[in-house]
């Protein structure tokens, strides 16, 4: 049994990003970006975070980490992925007899996206790409809806997909970005997800999966946030942390610069909220933050998450020494970003100081 697999589920999640015109052709917000991220509406009637707009991805399968994958993904393609330097979280961490971990969990995002939005990110391996942006295989609309839906089913498997179309998962222009594990004031329905990147240079079609996904958008960072900010959506956590660091960074050949330089074979801190409630909302405190717990275990409900519930959000702030958190006010609605400290891992920060990119 996998460590903590009583205590979550795993799964992968990917962001999305396509190039966009020129940098003034992204809207009245943000209308330096020359890019958008993908998201999409998840329906009422689902059972996890419904209504939320996220990223597309979903649970980890049994199909995703089979070793008959080895015999369609070079070696060449694999080794550059699999040796990572850095923090490495649980999810990582390879059983044996499976494919390696660094593997799967891409097949995973790149699997979870095709099943609910229909971008097939593959590549033919003659195929020559632009050096870090991902392909995209292009096929009949009727092909893919036929396809979509079988994988979704789980009529057929994703391998077989792509066995038949004699193509390879885009594996290795997927960058790690990060790692989440659902906060413990969750604990009837927790995961942990591993976060990754993609861009590609211009926008792909997309075949929405009817059941799974309301509606989708494409826009730039700021744009959704935006929205998020003023109750047009409602973008979780993660998802909301992760559009913010992005939207300091207009220009998509800067962030897969950056992403080469910077996330290509390193590791990522697990990022595990931890919840403290304040009498105006909610703080999610993440590591290094003055609130974080010492030595956290990422399981245990810490005693004393009501030990503030007189203060308010901003007299817990003015308070601390190090702040790297969120602040949620009504249902895990993200109104505040706050990091005093320089970025973990080296990544992008939360506050745009992000004086490695100069």
């Amino acid at each position: 049994m996998r460590k903590f697999s009583q205590f979550w589920r795993e799964s992968a999640s990917l962001i999305v990003l396509a190039r966009a015109g020129s940098k003034s052709s992204a809207g009245p917000i943000g209308n330096n970006c020359n890019y958008k991220v993908l998201v999409f509406k998840r329906p009422a009637r689902t059972s996890f975070m419904p209504n939320a707009v996220v990223f597309p991805g979903g649970a980890f399968d049994k199909q995703d980490s089979a070793l008959a994958w080895n015999s369609l993904l070079p070696a060449k393609i694999m080794q550059p992925l699999i040796k990572v330097s850095g923090p490495r979280s649980f999810i990582f961490e390879t059983d044996s007899e499976q494919l390696d971990r660094n593997i799967s969990l891409r097949l995973c995002a790149i699997r979870e996206t095709f099943e609910e939005l229909g971008i097939l990110l593959a590549k033919r391996i003659e195929e020559d790409r632009r050096a870090g942006y991902g392909a995209v295989v292009k096929c009949k609309s009727a092909d893919i809806a036929s396809w979509q839906k079988h994988v979704h089913d789980g009529v057929k498997q994703f391998r077989e997909l792509c066995n038949r179309m004699k193509v390879v998962p885009d594996v290795l222009n997927l960058y790690e970005w990060s790692t989440w594990i659902t906060p413990t004031i969750l604990h009837k329905k927790r995961f942990e997800t591993a976060f990754f990147l993609i861009a590609l240079d211009a926008l792909p079609d997309v075949l929405p999966e009817s059941s799974e996904v309301q509606e989708y958008f494409w826009d730039t960072p700021r744009n959704l946030l935006e929205a998020h900010n003023t109750h047009r959506i409602w973008l979780t956590p993660p998802q909301a942390y992760e559009l913010k660091r992005l939207s300091y960074l207009d220009d998509i050949d800067q962030v897969v610069a950056f992403a080469r330089a910077n996330r290509f074979a390193k590791g990522t801190t697990p990022l595990c909220p931890v919840a403290f409630t304040a009498s105006d909302g909610v703080v999610l405190a993440l590591p290094g933050d003055s609130l974080y717990p010492a030595n956290y275990d990422y399981v245990t409900e810490h005693s004393n998450a009501n030990h503030y519930a007189n203060k308010s959000m901003e007299e817990l702030r003015r308070n601390a020494i190090l702040l790297h958190r969120l602040e949620l006010v009504g249902k895990l609605h993200a109104d505040g970003f706050f990091q005093s400290q320089p970025a973990l891992d080296e990544h992008l920060h939360l506050t745009g100081a992000n004086r490695q990119l100069t």
